[in-house]
């Protein structure tokens, strides 16, 4: 009898799945706390709405070398260590941010978070994506990033709570307590995925350089940087947006952050399964192009049908991320993996880094809305994403008849079938 796709991996395997998968949810928590607390931070520092979503942008900019070191990390002593240095990193800046005096210092501790960040999505992906059996890939790939709006939505739900009864600084108290999953990951996880990668050689650039290695390094990262600035659009001014452009309460605005969020949860999923069946390209053009004429309903253009767009915005606007995972692991080989991905994600965010600072910019000059710039941002990266991706299917698939068997696979097979 055929088994089930999540009756294949073993305990072990699932839960080395699974500190993956909680290190990506705490990664969300933390990051997106911010963005929830930008109101409550401009009015008690007196700062402009572009002064303070420039941290969103610095933020991500030190994600690039956090993503390099911790790729490297992991290549050369396994995916473990990084991941769980990572988890001590966020513990540490997001509960000194609670102590901060000044703009000043929340602004150099998001900085310095943002290495962190960068550090457990490269170690945990490479970690989740081998530790799963081959036919289970695709499937856990949409669940490990179904982690991100599950963060996402844990701290908007906290925040519906905490922020009037306690304050916004209460917020980053709590998401240093999640620190002390080191303990289990360190005794219960095991790391013997990838022995290759543990043979790496010890200079961070070695093997980087091979043979058709940096085209797909480039390309990997062009589709990665649209689909950001797709998210980072969509999502950095989201909640602003709702306080300011349409006059909800903090409270009002949270609940359309956690609709949001239930409908990236929906959306990552299904990608999942749609690749599983369909293939890559398909699961990720179709929902794009589908959320373009839904963006009015996004932005609140259109009255009463708010959370309707919150909804397809997560499912369909950014639903698309939960073949990220699985797309980006099978374009490189184990020994230089983890170096890999992490310059591809982080890279991508990096060139999508300014899109928060930019928005708000935009909306200052020219005096249009921030429901304005949002509305134009998504439907330029969601049409421009999905071009690419259709424009660069030849070069990252090699043949169409491909039919994975590892994730060891040349590039590109996994997108093929």
């Amino acid at each position: 009898m055929t088994k089930r796709w999540w009756q294949e991996p073993t305990r072990a395997q699932w839960a080395a799945f699974a500190a993956a998968w909680v290190g990506w949810v705490l990664d969300a928590f933390d990051f997106t706390i911010y963005l929830l607390v930008m109101p409550s931070i401009l009015k008690e520092f007196g700062q402009t709405v572009a002064t303070v979503s420039v941290s969103i942008t610095l933020t991500l900019v030190v994600r690039l070398a956090g993503g390099a070191v911790s790729g490297w990390i992991a290549d050369r002593w396994g995916r473990r260590l990084p991941l769980m240095i990572s988890l001590v990193w966020f513990a540490v800046f997001d509960a000194a941010i609670y102590f901060a005096p000044s703009f000043a210092w929340i602004l150099a501790l998001r900085t310095i978070f943002g290495f962190g960040m960068g550090a457990e999505w490269t170690a945990g992906t490479a970690l989740a994506m081998e530790s799963m059996p081959p036919k289970s890939r695709r499937m856990a790939s949409g669940l490990l990033q179904a982690g991100w709006p599950v963060g996402f939505l844990l701290a908007a739900a906290t925040a519906y709570f905490v922020v009037p009864a306690l304050g916004w600084r209460a917020m980053f108290l709590i998401a240093a307590v999640p620190a002390i999953l080191v303990f289990p990951i360190r005794f219960f996880v095991k790391d013997d995925a990838a022995p290759i990668a543990k043979s790496a050689k010890s200079s961070p650039f070695a093997g980087l350089g091979a043979r058709g290695v940096p085209t797909m390094l480039v390309l990997g990262a062009l589709v990665t940087a649209l689909g950001f600035i797709v998210y980072y659009g969509l999502t950095a001014q989201y909640s602003l947006m709702l306080m300011t452009d349409l006059k909800f309460s903090p409270q009002a605005a949270f609940i359309d952050v956690i609709i949001f969020n239930l409908g990236m949860l929906v959306g990552v999923i299904v990608t999942g399964s749609v690749a599983s069946r369909f293939g890559v390209i398909i699961a990720l053009v179709a929902p794009a192009l589908l959320m373009v004429p839904c963006l009015p309903l996004f932005v609140g253009w259109v009255p009463g049908l708010v959370g309707v767009g919150a909804f397809l915005g997560g499912a369909l606007g950014v639903g698309y991320s939960g073949v990220t995972p699985v797309l980006t692991t099978s374009l490189f080989a184990p020994e230089i993996r983890a170096r890999a991905i992490g310059f591809v994600y982080h890279l991508g965010a990096l060139i999508a880094a300014f899109i928060p600072w930019a928005i708000a910019e935009i909306s200052a000059h020219a005096n249009v809305p921030l429901s304005t710039v949002i509305g134009a941002v998504g439907a330029i990266g969601l049409v421009a994403m999905a071009a690419s991706v259709l424009g660069l299917r030849k070069k990252l698939v090699p043949r169409s008849d491909a039919v994975p068997r590892t994730i060891d696979a040349p590039a590109g097979e996994l997108l093929a079938s």
